[in-house]
């Protein structure tokens, strides 16, 4: 079960690509959409919950979701600002008395949105907020609707790319980037290069300043081996090329979310070169591979309590099985003693004790009892 954002946004379109890659291994994918993405994070971190994999752009933090781990931080998240043409605005700070397409409560999006705003000082008393899903405040800013639309999305999103190619609007920087990074510790500055949406008709053209948030796959912790494998090696097909704000093998990473616990398999795909696979899923059938991979782990801590319980002076297996095996010849040499006192032994019982004597004679015979019963049964055979 993965939850994603609404549907058409970023986190859809990668649920999508990991059901793809997933089912062609057999795997059942049911996909969740969800306006209030905020929440997808608690419903992966619950024990009992349905929800296997998520995605975060916001801030989480540490030892806040005990049972999730991270996956890898995927691409850079821009805060795109975009104003409509005719409209001359040099930063936040002049959206007084206009209309600001928001993104519904509850989501990254908006969270990122309110936090510039209230730093220019721009409030809802100031301005007229209008909350808008993705699609629909494209539309409005090209209608004149809104004067101005945020958009928490990669460069590569569909929506955003025609807007800033096109030209339909004008990106507004945020020039105080630097500053608000090193008051919100999660934000990252991010520059759109002059010509970077189009070179022939120069957009934009200027540098832009901007703040942006990974989006980051998360994961419960117990999520089976195999998966993580699966899911890791298609994240690193799709996001290894570059972006508008990141270099080329920039993403995958776990560079960047430092508060969740980091599943080592993932991060190890995501530093081999491309075309890496592990071993087991190299070398065996996908399933048999995850089989061997989640009993490994088992395996692991069973090795390591029994070193750990020798280390303290506990017996060594092979200590038990030693004895065992002592107690059972005993037995059988009580009951050839039985027998001998009865009876002479026959040729095959004969054999039978003289194997017994050449096994215990190396152990030093092993115990007393043994020891006399073995003297006992010889004196009987002269």
């Amino acid at each position: 079960m993965i939850e994603a954002g609404p549907k058409g946004g970023f986190f859809d379109s990668t649920a999508l690509l990991l059901k793809e890659r997933l089912e062609s291994q057999g795997v059942s994918v049911a996909i969740i959409n969800s306006e209030a993405t905020l929440d997808i994070i608690g419903h992966v971190n619950q024990v009992n919950g349905n929800v296997d994999i998520g995605f975060i752009a916001h801030e989480v933090k540490p030892g806040q979701y005990p049972n999730v781990k991270s996956l890898g931080s995927i691409i850079m998240d821009p805060l795109f600002i975009f104003a409509r043409r005719g409209l001359n605005l040099q930063s936040p700070a002049d959206f007084i008395n206009l209309t600001l397409g928001v993104g519904p409560k509850n989501t990254g999006g908006r969270l990122l949105t309110d936090i510039v705003l209230d730093e220019y000082g721009i409030t809802p008393e100031s301005s007229t907020y209008a909350e808008l899903s993705l699609r629909q405040m494209a539309n409005a800013l090209s209608n004149g609707d809104i004067d101005v639309g945020f958009f928490l999305q990669p460069t590569n999103n569909k929506i955003v790319a025609e807007i800033g190619t096109f030209g339909i609007a004008k990106l507004v920087p945020v020039n105080y980037a630097t500053a608000m990074v090193k008051k919100y510790g999660y934000l990252h500055h991010l520059v759109i290069e002059r010509g970077s949406f189009s070179l022939l008709n120069d957009l934009p053209s200027s540098n832009i300043n901007m703040i942006g948030i990974p989006a980051t796959v998360v994961a419960k912790k117990d999520l089976h081996p195999g998966i993580v494998v699966l899911v890791s090696l298609a994240l690193k097909d799709a996001y290894r090329p570059p972006t508008l704000v990141s270099a080329r093998a920039s993403f995958p990473s776990m560079n960047y979310e430092f508060d969740l616990d980091v599943d080592i398999e993932a991060d190890q795909i995501y530093k081999h070169s491309p075309g890496y696979v592990p071993f087991l899923y190299r070398v065996l059938n996908f399933w048999v591979a995850g089989l061997l991979d989640k009993s490994a782990l088992f395996l692991s801590f069973l090795l390591s309590t029994y070193f750990f319980l020798y280390y303290l002076g506990f017996p060594r297996a092979y200590d038990y099985w030693k004895l065992g095996m002592i107690s059972r010849v005993t037995r059988r040499l009580e009951s050839l003693l039985e027998v001998a006192r009865a009876r002479a032994l026959t040729d095959k019982e004969v054999q039978e004790f003289l194997k017994i004597e050449r096994y215990l004679d190396p152990k030093a015979k092993a115990s007393q009892n043994a020891t006399r019963l073995l003297a006992e049964i010889k004196s009987r055979l002269s």
